[in-house]
């Protein structure tokens, strides 16, 4: 599965707005590795901040991780 993205889609996870918006990301993005590593046997091997971003969505923003070609 590939996508190209060709505008952001999200923030650097180092512009957040609020302490519980960062924290909320960053267990996102742990929650999203360990699914990754337990379901399909892959490893991010690049979780840096550069590859964690903010998705803001109206119920809220989550983390997510890019840059998976490396995995």
């Amino acid at each position: 599965h590939v996508r190209l993205v060709l505008k952001p889609c999200g923030r650097p996870l180092h512009m957040f707005r609020t302490l519980k918006e960062f924290v909320r990301a960053l267990r996102d993005i742990v929650k999203i590795q360990q699914a990754a590593v337990e379901e399909c046997q892959i490893l991010h091997r690049d979780c840096s901040l550069n590859n964690a971003m903010i998705l803001d969505e109206p119920e809220g923003s989550e983390g997510f991780l890019i840059d998976w070609e490396f995995a």
